[in-house]
């Protein structure tokens, strides 16, 4: 299915010229201490990497947490430019538009979650889609900066548009200690029989008194 929405994409990108426009993206220089090819497997693997809150974040790794739009792109470090939709400004696809929601992370009964769901924005778009909804942490170390890493994930199939139980895909990981984390859901909308382009939206990073267990 990725394939196929791949293929489809870049076929339309050649042969169209009424398409939306996707923005330019250029790495910028790295802030100062945080490395510009950190991967998430490089964070892993130093045994003094710590999972920290957006200020620790911040104040002592250099790492703006909402700068980091996808853990696995293998980029510790984006600039401004980079804090939209990797393919595109919105959701806009053969005359429908839509987005994903992540809302703000949470603690229920000794587990982090959050909670995801699509919507549509206008034009004709299918009734249901498939959601899935990645929670992450943010881990950092001293060596190779700061990624979000990802600690569970769940999945809605066939689902309409809208919150509430029944609509929303919500992963929970529990917590090992009561220590302060940084926490964000991303969202990955599968439109269905829609050949959709490839790509996630990020939901608003908060501190939890939860560290990944």
């Amino acid at each position: 299915m990725k394939i196929l929405k791949l293929a489809v994409y870049l076929l339309a990108i050649a042969h169209s010229s009424q398409l939306f426009l996707v923005p330019t993206a250029s790495v910028a220089a790295p802030q100062t201490g945080t490395p510009a090819t950190a991967t998430s497997a490089e964070v892993l693997s130093d045994p003094n990497a710590e999972y920290v809150s957006v200020e620790e974040a911040k104040e002592i790794y250099d790492f703006a947490p909402s700068s980091l739009e996808e853990s696995q792109s293998g980029l510790a470090y984006q600039s401004p430019t980079l804090q939209k939709h990797a393919v595109s400004p919105l959701w806009s696809w053969w005359g429908c538009d839509w987005h994903g929601i992540a809302d703000y992370p949470h603690i229920t009964r000794g587990e982090a979650s959050v909670h995801g769901y699509w919507i549509i924005d206008g034009g004709k778009c299918p009734s249901t889609a498939t959601v899935t909804v990645d929670l992450q942490a943010l881990l950092c170390s001293g060596l190779y900066g700061c990624v979000w890493i990802t600690q569970t994930s769940a999945t809605v199939k066939d689902v309409k548009p809208g919150s509430g139980t029944g609509r929303w895909a919500t992963p929970h990981k529990a917590c090992r200690n009561s220590n302060s984390v940084a926490w964000r859901g991303t969202v990955d909308t599968d439109l269905t029989n829609f050949a959709d382009p490839l790509g996630k939206d990020y939901g608003p990073a908060k501190n939890l008194a939860c560290s990944p267990a």
